[in-house]
């Protein structure tokens, strides 16, 4: 049988995929369909302090297709603010979703004085949250944190609300700053129960025939499936160096996503951009494949995944440098679609009714070919 739970900074999961704070969780309606489908906690769209923040405009959510040609890349960028309504109405809502739901309720707090995060933790939590998720910074609103202005605004924040509740509470970092690691060192001392990796970054895009500035020209919150290798980066990096768990965020798609998260480090996982893309019954087929892959290795906790891939990272200084692989074409399986031929910058790749022929010699073994072929075309040692 296999175990999908989780312990997560105190909480008891039944999976480690969490709906993260978004309107795809912004009341108790939408926290029940997130529960419904399969996800183990909800984490409820962020309670701003400035009002500008708490209403948002319209539209606000633009899919930028882009990339080099013939590979497919996303970016989900959205002008999306925070709950509508005061503290007081927060609470109200924790409280219908509390009485709606049997899973992990989280409450998430985004403030803009320094006074202002214990008392909206302490109200949160009478309401009956049963953690906060401390996030000082936001891509959108109006005070957006300078890289070196968020370790210090961070610590004031979960110091202050670390004082005054006994629920857990963790912070939400930016990665938009100069060092992830130390930061997370450093709000594990300052008493926080999990971090999570890593809050939207501010984007920007400009329509090349207005050329203006889309989304109310202005900067918004981008994220995506692009976003995944640099989020796992900093995860891997960090996990050795912290104790208490990581919740990855940003783009997971499907379940080699989240393997590769929590391979990296993460304990949990939280979903948004894809919830908006595919609905929420999606996450039904990420649990069932990432059962089938536990079941293929062998593994019958979910949680033995988390660091796997971290605990193998190697120094720069043992990279493989030796020039012993070279490219060779299996003509049994080439289409002779001929998408090799442009990538070789070394003149290896010559051809010959339409086939590719490598030339051994002077192949670099750099790999790019196999990568683009796919199909044909594989690397061998020398």
């Amino acid at each position: 049988m296999i175990d999908l739970s989780i312990e997560f900074a105190g909480l008891k999961l039944k999976n480690p995929l969490i709906a993260a704070s978004a309107g795809t969780t912004k009341d108790a309606v939408h926290c029940k369909k997130a529960a419904d489908a399969g996800y183990s906690a909800v984490i409820l769209k962020s309670v701003q302090e400035e009002m500008i923040n708490r209403y948002n405009p319209f539209p606000r959510m633009s899919i930028i297709r882009n990339g080099i040609p013939g590979y497919q890349s996303v970016t989900f960028m959205t002008y999306e603010q925070a709950f509508e309504g005061e503290i007081e109405d927060y609470c109200e809502e924790i409280k219908r979703t509390k009485d709606m739901l049997d899973i992990p309720v989280i409450a998430s707090l985004n403030c803009a004085n320094e006074q202002t995060w214990a008392q909206y933790a302490v109200k949160c939590e009478a309401a009956g949250a049963d953690a906060l998720e401390i996030v000082p910074s936001c891509p959108v609103g109006a005070f957006v944190r300078e890289a070196a202005e968020f370790y210090p605004a961070a610590s004031k924040a979960l110091k202050s609300v670390k004082e005054v509740v006994k629920i857990p509470a963790g912070l939400k970092m930016t990665q938009q700053m100069s060092n992830p690691i130390l930061c997370a060192r450093n709000l594990e001392e300052d008493g926080a129960d999990w971090v999570t990796m890593f809050n939207r970054s501010s984007g920007f895009q400009i329509d090349i025939d207005t050329m203006e500035p889309i989304m109310h020209k202005g900067f918004c919150g981008h994220g995506g499936p692009w976003v995944i290798q640099s989020v796992m980066r900093w995860i891997a990096a960090s996990y050795p160096y912290v104790r208490i768990p990581i919740s990855a965020t940003g783009g997971a798609a499907n379940y080699e996503d989240v393997v590769r998260y929590m391979l990296s480090g993460a304990a949990t996982v939280q979903i948004a951009s894809l919830i908006y893309m595919k609905g929420y019954d999606i996450v039904k087929r990420i649990l069932e494949d990432l059962v089938e892959y536990l079941e293929k290795h062998k593994l019958d906790k979910v949680s033995t995944l988390t660091g796997i891939g971290a605990n193998k990272v190697l120094p720069l200084s043992e990279a493989d440098r030796s020039h012993r692989y070279y490219a060779e074409v299996d003509y049994e399986n080439c289409i002779r679609c001929q998408n090799c031929f442009p990538v070789c910058i070394y003149g290896a790749i010559t051809q010959e009714d339409r086939r590719p022929v490598i030339h051994k010699d002077i192949c670099d073994g750099c790999g790019l070919c196999s990568q683009v072929c796919n199909r044909a075309i594989t690397m061998k040692q020398r």
